[in-house]
């Protein structure tokens, strides 16, 4: 059995968890612009609004009340992705992290009937660590886990299980062609032509008729909605990033070298882990510091610097390290920063990443056991609980406002 756990209505779930009075009210978060709703509530849904809809047609809405719309806070709603995938893998023997609301569950080796109880373990801790609901479909494909959760959140049913031939039948009757899982608008209006609008439609075409008309992905598509599970991991795996980054905005102007070093190291620690989870290593990192827009008596200042790697790496403590040091290389004590972050890019899969022929047998045994020492942590971090095994760099004396998730307290591990 493959299950799919769904966040409901996730960026609006992550609003109403720092904010529980927007708790049954007609919610919109809007787009990086404000262009466009990007996330929707029930309630807003209800009203008619529709997914993409530009915002200005919102507006009536807005001005009377009956609607609140919300920019996005994308750092948000990453950090609580991360906790959330982090829940479904302290349950389930391996998982995929598909979307930042979504991720498959690996059941084999479950017995039956424990996939429901733990299911609803699942759903029922995101519901108290985070405050947010979970739809998870499980079923013996992962096509028809997805049409597993959408049955379970149209009907408001937490956790389902299609297993039964019987029930997968009339459930693929409900199910809209152009919602199958490789199908698609383009597709599916070539399916229309020829008499297919639902699940049910498609599955009940011969497999001969379907290679024919639409290849070997329209093949896969049919064979998951006859359970037969061909959509291997890898086809989902997210593709490998140019860059990635970590920023934050903080409570108040700080001008404690200790306090942002601090948050250097945290970030490094947090972009190294999601370089290793996508399997790249990165060839370049850059630190920058900005000060208040709003608060210009000194002028506002934008500070940041990089530095290559030779050869590219992917270790929390090089990492910081160096970020770190360029830290050093553009604080000045005489302004202060509103905001601050870290950039690693030139990433490329580490599978690929050859030694130059003029690396020393001492680098190349070093970032060996670099790989064995961050694959280690990773596992502890993981398994035992999130952030079990830090960097001492992390750690500040000063706490303002927030920790980003992290300990200030020199009493926590450390490595």
């Amino acid at each position: 059995m493959i299950g799919l756990a769904d966040c409901n209505n996730f960026f609006v779930s992550c609003e109403r968890a720092i904010n529980p009075s927007l708790c049954n009210r007609a919610v919109v978060v809007l787009s990086n612009n404000d262009g466009c709703a990007i996330a929707r509530s029930n309630e807003a849904k209800s009203l008619g609004i529709r997914m993409g809809q530009p915002a200005f047609e919102l507006r009536h809405l807005i001005k009377s009340g009956q609607l609140i719309a919300l920019s996005g806070n994308h750092l948000l709603y990453r950090d609580v992705s991360l906790r959330i995938h982090d829940i479904f893998r302290t349950f389930v023997p391996r998982t995929l992290d598909y979307s930042v609301d979504e991720a498959f569950l690996d059941m084999t080796g479950i017995p039956s009937d424990q996939i429901i109880v733990i299911g609803r373990a699942i759903v029922r801790e995101c519901l108290i660590q985070e405050k947010i609901p979970v739809t998870i479909g499980f079923s013996l494909s992962k096509t028809l886990a997805k049409v597993a959760s959408h049955i379970g959140k149209k009907s408001g049913r937490r956790v389902i299980i299609l297993s039964s031939g019987e029930k997968i039948k009339e459930a693929l009757k409900e199910y809209p062609v152009d919602e199958i899982w490789g199908i698609g608008r383009r597709i599916a209006k070539r399916l229309y032509t020829s008499g297919i609008y639902t699940a049910a439609d498609f599955a009940d075409r011969t497999l001969g008729w379907v290679r024919t008309h639409f290849g070997i992905n329209g093949e896969r598509c049919w064979r998951e909605l006859h359970g037969e599970s061909c959509i291997e991991l890898s086809h989902v795996d997210r593709p490998l990033q140019q860059s990635i980054s970590e920023t934050r905005t903080f409570p108040m102007d700080i001008d404690d070298y200790d306090y942002i070093r601090a948050r250097i190291a945290i970030y490094s620690a947090h972009v190294s882990k999601r370089l290793r989870a996508m399997q790249g290593i990165a060839g370049r990192l850059t630190v920058f510091l900005r000060s208040n827009r709003f608060h210009t008596a000194n002028g506002y200042h934008a500070l940041e610097a990089s530095i290559g790697f030779e050869p590219p790496v992917d270790d929390a403590a090089i990492i910081s390290n160096a970020g770190i040091n360029l830290l050093d290389r553009i604080f000045d004590p005489k302004i202060a920063y509103k905001r601050a972050g870290i950039i690693l890019s030139d990433i490329v899969p580490s599978e690929s990443f050859e030694p130059s022929l003029f690396d020393s047998e001492k680098k190349l045994k070093y970032l060996r056991n670099s790989r064995k020492l961050m694959t280690a942590i990773d596992n502890l971090n993981t398994g035992v609980g999130p952030h079990v095994i830090k960097l001492a760099s992390q750690l500040t004396k000063g706490h303002i406002g927030h920790n980003d998730g992290y300990s200030s307290s020199f009493g926590a591990p450390s490595s």
